[in-house]
């Protein structure tokens, strides 16, 4: 490894030390532009999935808006991830924020790498960009890569749903004083939820209900072009499931 990418690792793993070690170690694969892809197929129907990491260069993104621009005009539909809120009030998503934070043991720093890209529109518009050489951005929401929302399809759970998922097999997530008085942008030092709890969240919720979900919704779509937006981390999941359900799925690419 070059010492320029071992400065901005380190660089990176500071910065974002309220990411969780998953996303970290995605991290180390940021100043890799060219953007990977897997291709599945199964008779008729076509799926390719391209991995997405949270963090990246503009050339890495616009690799990736590229190849969604021209598998749209191929035909394809976008299946993209999002754990994205669907919540009544402000009031409730501040209580199931508090929850989140409770049983990672994080700030919001963690739900807001694994939710919905983030807003680094000012930093992709910048004409001063071509002068910043390797920085690295957040992922873009997906309107930078020109996905067509009236065809796509959210193929994620909402983090409350998980939430309330989670609190139905194990229990409530209880808070205390310290989670109610600590702003949720604020460092995190109350009393964690017990590890294996912790554990047990980010295995079967986080990861495994999320790629059964992603591979469900394939498996029965009614679409024959998919082309799959979705964390890397997620892959082998997803495929695993999804040739469970059918092993005429296979890996072509």
């Amino acid at each position: 490894m070059q010492l320029r990418q071992v400065i901005s690792l380190f660089f990176i793993l500071f910065v974002f030390v309220g990411c969780d070690t998953s996303l970290m170690v995605q991290g180390s694969g940021v100043l890799r532009d060219a953007s990977r892809r897997f291709e599945l197929r199964n008779g008729n129907r076509t799926v390719v999935y391209i991995p997405m990491r949270h963090l990246g260069t503009r050339v890495y993104y616009d690799q990736i808006q590229r190849a969604v621009d021209s598998l749209q005009h191929s035909g394809y539909v976008v299946f993209y991830e999002s754990i994205a809120y669907r919540v009544d009030s402000a009031a409730q998503r501040d209580l199931y924020d508090r929850k989140f934070r409770k049983l990672t043991g994080n700030r919001l720093g963690l739900q807001q790498c694994i939710e919905i890209p983030g807003d680094t529109s000012r930093v992709l518009r910048a004409p001063m960009y071509r002068k910043l050489g390797q920085r690295i951005i957040s992922q873009p929401d997906y309107s930078f890569f020109l996905v067509n929302y009236e065809t796509a399809v959210n193929a994620d759970i909402p983090k409350n749903k998980l939430l309330d998922e989670f609190e139905y097999l194990y229990g409530t997530i209880n808070l205390d004083d310290c989670d109610y008085k600590t702003p949720l942008q604020e460092p995190y030092s109350c009393k964690p939820i017990k590890a294996a709890l912790k554990n047990k969240f980010d295995k079967e919720f986080v990861m495994k209900k999320r790629e059964e979900n992603l591979a469900s919704l394939v498996a029965d779509a009614p679409q024959q072009k998919i082309l799959i937006l979705f964390g890397t981390s997620h892959f082998k999941g997803f495929l695993r499931n999804l040739q469970a359900r059918d092993p005429k799925w296979i890996q072509i690419k």
